[in-house]
């Protein structure tokens, strides 16, 4: 009888760690997916924030795009015909051109700016370290 009970014992015993490893890997799989969700969860997140960025960029582009046409004329009209003129005389005569396009209802930017069609403020700034 004792020899049986020591049987069943040992088998229960056998069993209660075989379901304990169990729980055991079930709670390891369990961190290692909530760290997953943790993850996930930051990168929506920060998606989230990006959309928002992006989403601004977007209403703020499709308000200036209507001026692209306007001021690419007024850039390439520089680059053809007064960029080899002093500073003073390109400015007055794309002055006078912004002018006459304004008196013809081209849409324009509120400063049309042929440089900063043509080049970006970096070369601008390595021009002007020149």
């Amino acid at each position: 009888l004792v020899q049986q009970l020591e049987e069943e014992l040992r088998i229960l015993v056998a069993d209660y760690d075989k379901a304990m490893a169990e729980k055991q890997a079930v709670m390891n799989e369990a961190e290692r997916c909530q760290h997953k969700l943790d993850m996930a969860q930051r990168l929506v997140g920060a998606l989230s924030a990006n959309g928002v960025i992006w989403e601004q960029t977007v209403e703020s582009m499709s308000e200036e795009l209507v001026f692209v046409p306007g001021d690419t004329l007024v850039a390439c009209s520089f680059a053809s015909y007064v960029g080899i003129f002093t500073r003073e005389y390109r400015e007055t005569a794309t002055q006078r051109f912004v002018q006459f396009l304004q008196e013809k209802l081209v849409p324009l930017g509120p400063q049309p700016d042929p440089l900063a069609v043509l080049s970006s403020e970096a070369e601008q700034a390595r021009w002007c370290a020149k």
